[in-house]
Formats: C-alpha cells, structure tokens, sequence
C-alpha cells in the first residue's frame, strides 16, 4: 500500500475534475475509488472516474471527478461542492475506510438500505427516502440486468420500515405477484373494477374509438357531448350539478346510449346522422368486447368512489400497503387506458386532498417507455400526458413516481427529467448508455462508461436519492421475495417429452376469456 503522500499528485484542474499523476506505488486506484487531496480547513475528496497513460514519459494519470469536502474535527461531516479545489502539485490519496463511511452515510434522514459500494462490503450503501420519493426515480438497464429485482428491494424495504405506505405498481408481466406474496393485493383481469365512469373523455374515446380516436373528428364531437351529459344526468341524481366532461361522477351506461339515440333522431342531416349511427355501433362493440368487460359494470353507487379508489391505491384500513396491477393479460391498447387512468387518478387524488391530510402514494410503472414513449407518434399520447404530469408535478401533491426501463433512450425525456434520482444497471447499448448518460444528474455522466461492465445487480446510483454517485452491489432477496422471471430454460424444458395438450387447452381457455 502506497503512503499516503505518495499516491499522486495534481496535475491539472478543470472545473469539476482533477488530472492526477500516479506514483511509484504498487495499487494504484481503480474507477470508482474514493480519494482525498491534502487541503487546510477543508479536504476535497473526488470519485476516480477514468485511468490512462502518457506515452511521452510512461507517466500513469488517473481523473477525478470532485464530489465534495470532509469539514469539520475531530469527527469530520461531508457536504456536496469544492469551496475550496486542490492546488496544483497537492498530494492525492486514497480515501481511508472511516472517510468511506462518512462520506456515503447520508445525512440524518429516514434510510432505506440498498446494499454495499461495489468492492466495499464494509460500506453500506443507503437511499434517503423523502428525497428519493419526493423527488421521483427510475430504474434503467439492459434485460437481465436485475431491474425487477432493484425495484422489489426498494419496496421490500420501503414497506418494512413504512407498514402504513400507499404503492400501486404497474406489472405488464405479471412478475411481481410471487415476490410480495400476501402481502399485496393484486388486481388482474378478473379482479379489477374500473367502471367506465372513472374514464376521463380522452380514455373513453380510445376504448371506443380505437387508435384513431384523434383522426375520428365527428365521432369525438359527439362523444365528448354525449359524455357530458351523461355525467350532469348521474351528477343530478347525486345532487351535484359541478361536473366537466372528466369529473368522475357515476352514470349508468344507458346515459351515453339514450343521449345518442335521442340525438340521431333529432337530427335532420342524413350525414349528420351517419355520424351517430357509427358512434353508437363502435360503443356496443366496445361494450361487448371481453377485453373491456371489466370497464362496463354499472356500480354507481354514490359511495362506491371512495372505496373503488382505497383498493386500488392501497387505502383501506388494515389492508395491503401495496397493490400490484398485473396488466399481463390485457391487450396492449387496453392496459394503456387502464395506466392512463389510473396515473390521472394517483394525480387527482392529491391534488384534491387537504394538505394537512394528504396520504403521499407511490405510483410504481414497470416498463414505463410503453405507457410514456419518447414520442407523441408512439403509444396512447393521454398516458403520456398522464404520467408526465405525474413526473413534472406530483411532489407538490404528494404523489411520487418510479419508472423502470430496459429501453430508457424510447422513454419520454420529460418523465425522465423529473427523476431526481437515477439507478442503471448494465446498458450494453450505445443509443441507450449515451441517453443515460444525459439523465444523470451530480454531473457524473461520465461513470455511464462503466455502464456495460456492470455485473447483473450492480447499479450506478446517483441523484437526490443518494449522498454521493456510487457504484452499488445491491443486496439480493431470498428466492421467495424475487419477481418470478418470465424467461424460460430452453435448455431444461427441451429435455423432456410435452406428453399432452392440456396445456394448449388452458391457452386457449385464456386466449378466449381475454378476447384476444
């Protein structure tokens, strides 16, 4: 081990970053090592970020990325930014163990742990909750570089320490029934009750419409006429007359249809009629499709609200702290509709709670580039919309979001702003790793170069969320609180005769109920 004076010294110092040149020593540090540079008051310390060798002189150089200052004796504290930077010709040297600790420790805040900085198992590595909620996060990384398994971490955690937690997780893949056990609700296509009156106009016109619902000018016209009505009619049975065309108040589907007839009836232009007709015929199909079943139950109860919305959200006394929604077996267009609603409604109910007793939820998306695409041209653009005012403005009301990712350079660039917290995983993927690179914040860009090298369950972690940027080794879960891998062993499966078809019988049995 090299002394502590003779590691390196500056070279160079550019902003944010320092050029060191390496000593005789027999370790030199690595990418990610932690370093000190001699200081009076103040101690900058910086991350070892990339390592090269001059060719003139065969001079090792190594560059620093200056993260902070241990101020402060006898016991040292760390606080963010170089008030002071190291001088030129000053002495560079490892991090001591105890500076480690001082410097990931997080401040005094409630902690979640995540694991141990990689290389580290001595250093553990913790998120700080409140500015990693409060400020959004997302998971990104390449298939098979153990994003469920972050995500089912943090919420392994988050609801041990916080039993009384509100999180709806969004599971296209239906992965994380297994990993949560009794301990969750899940809501599939047999169990979720999302009367069609919870839609706003945009979701309803794309049940109905399809996905030319923005071209269908007309049909959209009377639509949102129809609906409007509709809501004043069933706002009138509850003695309510405040209502737009989106305020969710309970009618019975026979609303829409008897204002549409009634309406095509009345109408003297045969053209204008023909726009009726094809109206009220997409919204019987709409209305008899399997897929949809689950939107068309006529619960218009006046009280039903309140508690439709404590299932979904994880609000009901005594019950689960999480609610997983597994989407699986909906059609793709379908489960768009049902975030789309869903992330509106996460929205809506903090902003129309009293501040004082307001109950923060967690609004957690798997596979977030399929319900926020990076384009307008791509997917359900009121989801979109939906989740992206999640992102810009759901602190203020308490309502926090996670997006996880295996395609973060599809996902929309405005979610992923917002997230003041960001953990990647391997990214082999160019496009990918330089998008990443963008989106992380602590002008630490530049570790995404290590992104390809990471091992399955290493995250670069780096934002709000986390003292310092580190590279992770997040701390496994037991077989039985992982998400069920959907990937099967070719290899093993292959090995054995299939037998019969009972198996093809029961796709089929839920081809035919799904109504795909």
């Amino acid at each position: 081990m090299a002394t502590e004076a003779g590691l390196a010294r500056v070279l160079r110092v550019r902003g944010a970053q320092a050029l060191c040149a390496l000593g005789p020593v027999a370790e030199p540090p690595t990418v990610g090592d932690l370093v000190t540079f001699a200081g009076t008051e103040a101690i900058p310390v910086g991350m070892v970020h990339a390592l090269h060798r001059r060719r003139e002189d065969d001079v090792a150089l190594f560059e620093v990325q200056l993260l902070g200052e241990l101020v402060g004796a006898p016991r040292p504290r760390f606080r963010r930014g170089v008030r002071r930077p190291p001088a030129l010709g000053a002495a560079v040297r490892r991090a001591r163990p105890e500076e480690e600790r001082t410097v990931y420790l997080p401040p005094s805040a409630a902690v979640i742990d995540l694991g141990h900085v990689r290389g580290r198992p001595e250093v553990p590595a913790r998120l700080v909750v409140d500015a990693l909620l409060g400020k959004h996060f997302a998971i990104v990384g390449s298939t098979g570089s153990g994003k469920s398994t972050v995500l089912a971490r943090i919420l392994h955690e988050l609801l041990a320490a916080w039993p009384a937690a509100h999180v709806l997780l969004v599971d296209p893949h239906g992965e994380y029934a297994a990993a949560f056990g009794g301990t969750a609700r899940v809501l599939d296509v047999d169990r979720l009750d999302l009367p069609h009156w919870l839609l706003g106009f945009e979701e309803l016109a794309r049940v109905v419409l399809g996905e030319g619902a923005e071209e269908a000018r007309a049909e959209r016209i009377a639509l949102y006429d129809a609906l409007l009505a509709a809501r004043r009619r069933g706002a009138a049975l509850l003695a309510d007359r405040r209502v737009s065309v989106d305020t969710p108040v309970p009618y019975p589907y026979s609303f829409l249809a008897e204002w549409l007839e009634e309406a095509r009836g009345a109408l003297e232009r045969a053209h204008e009629r023909s726009v009726l007709g094809r109206l009220i015929q997409r919204l019987e199909l709409a209305r008899g499709n399997p897929r949809n079943a689950f939107l068309f139950r006529d619960l218009i109860s006046q009280d039903q609200l309140p508690a439709l919305l404590a299932r979904i959200f994880a609000f009901e006394p005594g019950g689960p702290a999480i609610t997983v929604l597994d989407t699986s077996a909906l059609a793709a267009e379908t489960a768009e509709v049902v975030v789309a609603t869903l992330a509106r409604l996460a929205f809506e109910i903090g902003l129309w709670s009293e501040p004082e007793r307001r109950r923060p939820l967690l609004f957690a998306c798997e596979e977030a580039h399929r319900y926020a695409p990076a384009t307008h041209a791509q997917g359900f653009p009121a989801c979109r919309r939906a989740l992206e005012r999640l992102a810009r403005e759901g602190r203020k009301y308490g309502a926090a979001l996670a997006l996880v990712s295996q395609r973060p350079a599809d996902l929309s660039p405005t979610a992923l702003s917002q997230c003041g917290t960001i953990l990647a995983l391997r990214t082999g993927n160019d496009v990918d790793r330089r998008y990443i690179e963008r989106a992380l914040p602590d002008g630490c860009g530049h570790l995404a170069e290590a992104l390809p090298a990471l091992a399955t369950g290493e995250a670069l972690v780096a934002g709000e969320g986390t003292p310092v940027p580190a590279i992770v080794a997040v701390r496994d879960l037991d077989e039985g609180r992982r998400p069920r891998s959907r990937t099967p062993s070719f290899a093993e499966a292959w090995r054995h005769p299939c037998g019969d078809i009972a198996h093809l019988e029961d796709v089929v049995r839920r081809w035919r109920r799904g109504g795909g």
